[in-house]
C-alpha cells in the first residue's frame, strides 16, 4: 500500500463519511426541468383542445405567473388540462410546461363548460 505525503489526515478533525458510489442518494436533487409528464402529452384540456407538444408557447411569452389575476386562473381556463398524477398541477394545451391551476397568462380564456 502506497500513502502520499500529507494526504493521510484531515487535519485533525473527526473523520467524515463519504458516500459511495454503490450508495443512492436519500433524496432527489432539485429539478429545473419543467417537462409535462407523458399522461400530458397529447392530453385534451378543458375546451376539447389537443396539446401539440410542437406548437406550444414559452411561459414567459405569455406573461405566465404563478397567481390569478382579477379573478381569473388556469383551472377556469379553456385551454387547462387538469392535474391527471396527483402533484396538484396540470399542463395547458397552448403553454409548455407544468401549469399551476391558480396561475394565470395572457392566453386565459375563461371555459364555458
Amino acid at each position: 500500500m502506497v500513502g502520499l505525503a500529507g494526504c493521510s489526515g484531515n487535519g485533525g478533525e473527526e473523520p467524515t463519511e463519504e458516500p459511495t458510489a454503490t450508495e443512492a442518494p436519500t433524496t432527489a436533487p432539485p429539478s429545473d426541468d419543467d417537462t409535462v409528464p407523458e399522461q400530458y402529452a397529447t392530453a385534451t384540456s378543458l375546451g376539447g383542445q389537443e396539446r401539440d407538444p410542437d406548437s406550444l408557447s414559452a411561459k414567459s411569452d405569455v406573461q405566465y405567473q404563478e397567481e390569478p389575476k382579477e379573478g381569473q386562473q388556469c383551472s377556469g381556463c379553456t385551454f387547462y388540462i387538469e392535474d391527471k398524477n396527483g402533484d396538484g398541477l396540470g399542463a395547458c394545451a397552448i403553454v409548455e410546461g407544468t401549469i399551476a391551476p391558480e396561475a394565470w397568462c395572457i392566453s386565459y380564456a375563461p371555459y364555458q363548460g
